[in-house]
C-alpha cells in the first residue's frame, strides 16, 4: 500500500510539473505567437469573403439570358408581329426601348421585355 501511495505521489507531481512548465513557457509562447495572427486571420477571411461572393456573382450572371427582346401584345392580349424586331444585349437598354414605345402607344399595344438565351 505504501509502495502503491509512493507511486500516484510520484504520478501527480510529474505531472504537476509538466502543467507548470507548460503554463509558463509553451502557452504564453503559443498564445503571443497566434496574436501575431490575428490581422492576417481577418484578412484572410475577408479575402475568403470576396471570393465567395465573386463567386456567387458570375454564377448568377451566367444564367442570365445573353439577348433580349421587346415582345408586343394588343389590348386583346395577342402578339403583334413587327418585320424590324430589335434584338439588344442589356435588360436597361430594351426597359428603355420598353418604356419609349409604352409612352408613344399608351393604351394600344403592351410591350414587355423577354429574355433570349441565343438568336433563332
Amino acid at each position: 500500500m505504501m509502495f502503491f501511495n509512493f507511486i500516484i505521489t510520484m504520478i501527480v507531481r510529474t505531472f504537476g510539473i509538466i502543467y507548470k512548465w507548460l503554463d509558463q513557457y509553451l502557452k504564453i509562447y503559443l498564445a503571443n505567437f497566434a496574436k501575431s495572427f490575428e490581422f492576417a486571420i481577418v484578412i484572410i477571411s475577408a479575402i475568403i469573403f470576396l471570393l465567395i461572393s465573386l463567386f456567387l456573382t458570375i454564377r448568377y450572371l451566367k444564367q442570365l439570358p445573353k439577348y433580349y427582346l421587346i415582345e408586343i401584345a394588343d389590348i386583346y392580349g395577342k402578339k403583334a408581329t413587327v418585320e424590324d424586331l430589335i434584338i439588344i444585349r442589356t435588360y436597361d437598354a430594351a426597359e428603355s426601348y420598353a418604356r419609349f414605345y409604352r409612352e408613344i402607344y399608351k393604351e394600344q399595344y403592351k410591350f414587355r421585355v423577354v429574355g433570349l438565351n441565343s438568336i433563332t
